[in-house]
Formats: C-alpha cells, structure tokens, sequence
C-alpha cells in the first residue's frame, strides 16, 4: 500500500503540515487547533468555578458586615446600660442582684432571603452580586457617595472581575438572570436602597425583549425605566444591546435599530449611552459556546468599558 506524503491545510487556521494524504477529510484539524480546544474548554470550566468561588466570598462578606452592623450595636448598648446600673448600684451601696442581659440572637445568615432568588424570576442572587451590598449607606442617612452599580441581565454574569476589581467597596453588579427591561424596572427602588446620593447606575437590559415585543412597547418600558432612573440619580448609562452570534440576521438587525433609538433617546434625557457594537460584532471567540453569553475575553471587554464610563462619572 503506497503511502502519499504532502501539503495538508488546516480548515480551523488556515495553516499546512506534511503528512500522509490518505484518508484526509476537507474539513482536517491540525493538532495544534485541537490542543487549543481543548485547552480553551479547561479554562471556560475553570472560568466557571473561578466565578463561584469569588460568589461565596462576596456573599460571606455581606453576611459578615450586615451581622456586624445589627448585633454588635446592640451588644454594645446592652453592656452600656449594665455598666450604669452597676454604678447606681455601688453608689447607692444597695444590694440589688442584677438580672442576667438577655441578648437578642439573630442569624446573620437571614440577609441572604434579601439577595437569594429563583435566576429564572429576576431576582438578585447571592451568587451574581459583587461588591458589597452598601449597608451602612442606609444608616448614614443616604450621604454616602462615590458608589457605582451594573443591573443588568446575564450577559453581565462575570464582569466583576474587571468592573468591580479593588473597590468592591465602593462598586457591585446586579446580575438578573432572564430580567426584562419591566423586571428592572419594579425592582429597582430595592436594588438601589443604601446605595447613598447619585450613584452612577449603568443598566445593560433588553435582549430578552428583543422579538417577543413590538418595538413600540419596549421602547415606552424603556421610557417608563429612564423616568424610574431620573428619580432616584442624574449619574445614569445605557448600555447598548450586545450582537448574538446565534441569532438571525433579522434579529440582529432589530437589536441594532433598538441600539440607534436608544442612542437616540439617551440624549434626549440627558443620559451617557454606551455602544458596544464595534467590540463585538465578529469577534465571537468573545462568546462562550451557546452563542448568546460572553466568555473570559468578552466579560474583560465588557467590564473594563463600564469601569471607564463609570470612573469617568465619579471623577
């Protein structure tokens, strides 16, 4: 059996090897490409685990400073008072048998029912809120500043990483797995409770209204968001809908029409619009494999435009 040896080219990268002609199909995958799948699947998993784990810190946090703040002023107090009485009593010199405190017990871990939530209802989970939760905002009468916040739905699973980075005392994203631009609306007045004055706010929503709604609808749930929005700061950035590598070229096309629009209406309200369309379109080796969320590369991107729109607010 003769054997023929030549020129093979790869369909993944374009590049050519020598090696045995027969057999070769005309979709051939070099070696190389295939190690590069391989290992770009290891570390889509360990993206995945990564972002776990930095979830149960974030959360661990919360329920550490929200248990600080409700029960050490208490005990505090409690001491407080039995230190008085003990000197009334020594004063006085009477012999009164103190009754023993009684210190309300309260599990810290009850603060996670106010960010634990079904992914699929919109709900702010414990696993998708990075930062802290600015409660001490809330007791400091609302004047806290300098705070920034991302409410979207899961496309902006992950950009912690960049967004949030070393201030995530003063930063946090609001992942709503599902959300709709409705869903963000109801909720907002509780996401942004204790965040202080003005925060910068950058809402990224929409892609789940994209085809199950007449343009004109979504665009008054749009208006009916900025005017939710206008109440509460003046610090607020639309984020533009990002392209689907999945979808339709119709409905790609209605993702961009909504993105001029709101473009359109962002500077009519006096808000910061931010276009993403140029960093995305093509470039899906920044989506993860289902074609509709972003991977390592794409939250990098995304992340560090917030944090540069959001820095440029605060400064």
């Amino acid at each position: 059996m003769s054997v023929e040896i030549g020129p093979v080219v790869c369909s993944a990268c374009n590049m050519w090897e020598i090696r045995d002609m027969v057999g070769v199909p005309d979709d051939y995958i070099c070696r190389r490409c295939v190690q590069l799948q391989l290992l770009a699947d290891r570390i889509e998993r360990l993206e995945l685990r990564l972002d776990s784990y930095w979830s149960i810190h974030d959360a661990e946090k919360v329920v550490d400073s929200t248990y600080s703040e409700l029960v050490t002023p208490q005990v505090k107090g409690k001491r407080t008072e039995r230190e008085r009485v003990a000197n009334s009593q020594q004063s006085s010199r009477q012999t009164v048998q103190e009754s023993p405190a009684v210190i309300s017990l309260l599990n810290r871990f009850t603060i996670l029912d106010t960010v634990e939530g079904d992914g699929s209802s919109g709900e702010c989970s414990s696993s998708q809120v990075h930062g802290t939760m600015g409660g001490s905002a809330a007791h400091d009468g609302g004047k806290k500043r300098g705070r920034a916040i991302v409410i979207g739905d899961s496309i902006v699973r992950g950009i912690d990483r960049r967004f949030c980075g070393r201030k995530r005392d003063s930063r946090m994203v609001c992942c709503l797995p599902g959300a709709k631009v409705r869903d963000v609306t109801e909720r907002l007045q509780n996401i942004l409770e204790g965040e202080g004055e003005q925060p910068v706010v950058v809402v990224h929503i929409g892609t789940n209204d994209i085809g199950k709604k007449r343009d004109e609808v979504l665009q008054g749930e749009f208006r009916e968001l900025g005017d939710r929005l206008k109440s509460r700061t003046s610090k607020v950035i639309i984020s533009g809908l990002l392209p689907v590598p999945r979808a339709s070229q119709s409905r790609n096309r209605r993702i961009l029409q909504m993105n001029t629009w709101l473009e359109k209406w962002c500077k009519g309200e006096g808000f910061k619009f931010l276009g993403h369309w140029n960093h995305f379109w093509g470039r899906w080796d920044q989506y993860k494999q289902d074609g509709l969320h972003l991977g390592w590369n794409g939250t990098n991107v995304l992340g560090g435009v917030f944090a540069s729109a959001v820095g440029e607010d605060l400064n």
